[in-house]
């Protein structure tokens, strides 16, 4: 038995810009500010238990360069009814909610510097 528990993974994404990526956020996937600290260049979001932290880079280029390189995951029940949610905003998905191979129902939006955001639920 363990003397201690671990909490869920809070993922560290890039950002050329702490004001347009809380408004994306917020507008198009339904987060909230839990902290934004421009001049800290720190952002940190929440919807429900998923949180998402930002660092910006030092321009926009360099955060789209690693931001296409960089994700996240996040675990949903009842991911047809966010699908439905995030299509009523008029969120542009990479690929709209589909069956994965592995065994998971996947959906994938990139945000405003290519971070890739997939959101996925377990098939039963």
């Amino acid at each position: 038995m363990e003397l201690f528990e671990l909490s869920p993974a809070i993922p560290q994404l890039v950002t050329g810009d702490i004001e347009e990526t809380a408004v994306f956020f917020t507008q198009s996937l339904g987060f909230k500010i839990i902290t934004q600290m421009k001049e800290h260049k720190f952002l940190s979001m929440r919807r429900g238990p998923a949180e998402i932290h930002f660092w910006q880079a030092d321009n926009r280029d360099d955060a789209k360069e690693i931001g296409s390189t960089s994700s996240c995951y996040i675990r949903v029940k009842n991911i047809s009814a966010l699908f439905e949610e995030l299509k009523s905003r008029e969120t542009k998905f990479r690929y709209e909610l589909q069956k994965m191979p592995w065994g998971m129902m996947e959906m994938q939006i990139d945000d405003p510097f290519g971070n890739a955001i997939r959101f996925g639920e377990v098939i039963n």
